[in-house]
Parts: structure tokens; C-alpha cells; sequence
């Protein structure tokens, strides 16, 4: 009887775990020093401007994030803790910048998303992932 419980107690972890240990992730909140800060751009800016943003988003966080915004790239399937849906009704509403900035450039631990900021692999000026914050909220806020 205790093998098979045991047995169940495995099987059960290896069909839900992902699922509880992805509604029990917490994106841990930016410093005040963050929190603070505003993005120094106008979402009502040109078009050339968010020609720009658009092709740093398509270069480095559609492939998670995917191309409307909804969580569901092209590598977000292998990924335990799935990548936020921008688009969900709400969501962008609920967030500062600089919360969202903080996490573009430092990234979300016990996540695959990286830091995408200066001094990281990917490298992203202040100005870069402003852009793509404004680029975001422009595209995906419902």
C-alpha cells in the first residue's frame, strides 16, 4: 500500500508540478529607487520611434513573450515558469515602469528570463529597454 502511494505522490509531482510551482512564483518588487522612476518617453510618440522599439522587441523578447504579447513564443512551451502575457486585461495597467524596467534589465530569478541591461550578455542601453517598455504598453495594454 505504501508503494503504491508513494507511486502517486511521484506521479502526481511530475504532472502538476509545473503547474503549482508556476502559480507560486512571485516577481519580486523593485526597490523604491526603481519604482520611482518614469519612462522618459510618450507612448504617442513617431512612428520611426516605435519602428525602433518594435525591432528590439522582435530581436530579443518575442521569442518568450511572443509576438502579440501573449506569453506564448516560440520557446516559451520548455519554459517551467511560462513568461507574463503583456496582454493580459490589466496587467500593464497594474505596473509601473520602473517595475517593468527593473526586470527588463535585471531579470526575474527562479525564471529563464535574464537581465537584458547594461553589463549583461544581451547588453541593452537605459535607452534600449525604454524603448521596448514603451513599445510594450503601446502595443499590448488592454
Amino acid at each position: 500500500m505504501k508503494v503504491i502511494t508513494a507511486l502517486f505522490v511521484v506521479l502526481g509531482s511530475v504532472l502538476f508540478g509545473p503547474a503549482v510551482a508556476d502559480s507560486e512564483h512571485k516577481t519580486p518588487t523593485a526597490s523604491p529607487k526603481f519604482l520611482e522612476m518614469s519612462n522618459p518617453y510618450d507612448v504617442d510618440d513617431v512612428d520611426e520611434f516605435l519602428k525602433s522599439a518594435k525591432k528590439i522587441y522582435k530581436k530579443k523578447c518575442k521569442k518568450c513573450h511572443g509576438k502579440q504579447g501573449d506569453g506564448k513564443g516560440s520557446s516559451a512551451d520548455d519554459m517551467e515558469i511560462k513568461p507574463t502575457a503583456f496582454n493580459e486585461p490589466g496587467y500593464l495597467e497594474s505596473r509601473k515602469d520602473g517595475q517593468l524596467f527593473w526586470i527588463t534589465m535585471e531579470g526575474s530569478e527562479g525564471t529563464d528570463m535574464e537581465g537584458f541591461g547594461p553589463g549583461t550578455d544581451v547588453n541593452l542601453s537605459e535607452e534600449e529597454l525604454w524603448k521596448v517598455i514603451t513599445y510594450i504598453r503601446s502595443s499590448f495594454t488592454k
